[in-house]
């Protein structure tokens, strides 16, 4: 409590009646349209041709091949990787260009940690 809060003690707590930014996302991440874009971005990645003659997007972190046979829990399985943290931008949950293929075990080892990748300067000075 803050020496300048000048609520009484005896005053009824008041619980916050809205979601948390967690359940937000987790209820988005289990929406259809969300399922519905991993899947088509599954697809796309699966299908590209690499110059080294492999077929589909590697590792975005570790840079190695997946092999998209693996399933999930698998850790060398595909996982989505948001290239901007959902905790730093929720708002970016259904936007493909933030999408990157990863591997489950590189994905969770970054967390919300660096790589990110750099927007450059801003136009203006605000």
């Amino acid at each position: 409590m803050s020496i300048w809060d000048d609520t009484p003690e005896t005053a009824p707590k008041i619980k916050s009646t809205l979601p948390s930014k967690k359940a937000v996302t987790r209820a988005l991440r289990s929406s259809l349209e969300y399922q519905n874009a991993r899947a088509e971005f599954l697809s796309r990645a699966k299908a590209p041709h690499n110059p080294d003659g492999t077929k589909s997007e590697p590792c975005w972190l570790c840079g190695e091949p997946i092999d998209y046979r693996l399933k999930f829990p698998h850790p060398r399985s595909w996982s989505l990787d948001h290239v901007i943290p959902l905790k730093d931008n929720p708002g970016l949950l259904l936007n493909p260009a933030g999408f990157k293929s990863a591997h489950l075990d590189c994905n969770r080892h970054r967390g919300s940690d660096e790589p990110r990748i750099e927007l450059g300067e801003p136009s203006e000075v605000w």
